[in-house]
């Protein structure tokens, strides 16, 4: 199932698609790859937070984001490599992203994270950014949950690239 988002929004996002990830080769750059192909050397279990060292990831750490599950519809932003401020507009880190929101950029995003807890699958994301007075740079990202100590999702680390 493909989910499109084409609200008006004050972050750099204009159009978003997020679809299931079908194998590593859906990916078109490296560090969204990268990470996707980690994610799913755990298959059939998920990998635990315990289990994600960044230091094995260094070279795609500036496109990394981990994001914390805190309770239903409420998440809290932990971690946001410099590609991923970039590509976002401002550093997210610290910020609580609930489905009460007043943006409506983090209440889509709340919503979305319930549905990936839910189903325990990483996604991919697609689409458009305005950035730099660009309206037309498309960018991919991919969502993986995470488990915590006690085998439920409580993360999802993410990667994030633009398209050349």
């Amino acid at each position: 199932m493909t989910i499109f988002e084409h609200a008006r929004r004050s972050d750099n996002f204009q159009k978003i698609a997020r679809v299931s990830v079908e194998c590593g080769e859906d990916f078109k750059t490296e560090p969204v790859r990268s990470l996707y192909d980690w994610w799913r050397t755990y298959a059939p279990t998920l990998p635990r937070y315990a289990d994600f060292d960044i230091a094995n990831h260094w070279d795609i750490s500036p496109h990394l984001y981990v994001i914390q599950y805190l309770e239903p519809g409420k998440y809290l932003y932990r971690l946001n490599g410099e590609h991923v401020v970039e590509a976002v507009g401002i550093s997210k880190r610290g910020h609580e992203i609930t489905i009460k929101d007043s943006l409506l950029e983090n209440r889509l995003l709340a919503s979305y994270l319930d549905l990936l807890r839910e189903e325990g699958t990483c996604k991919r994301c697609y689409g458009t950014l305005a950035l730099l007075g660009k309206s037309h740079l498309q960018f991919e990202s991919v969502d993986c949950p995470i488990a915590g100590d006690n085998g439920q999702i409580a993360f999802i680390i993410g990667a994030i690239s633009t398209l050349t």
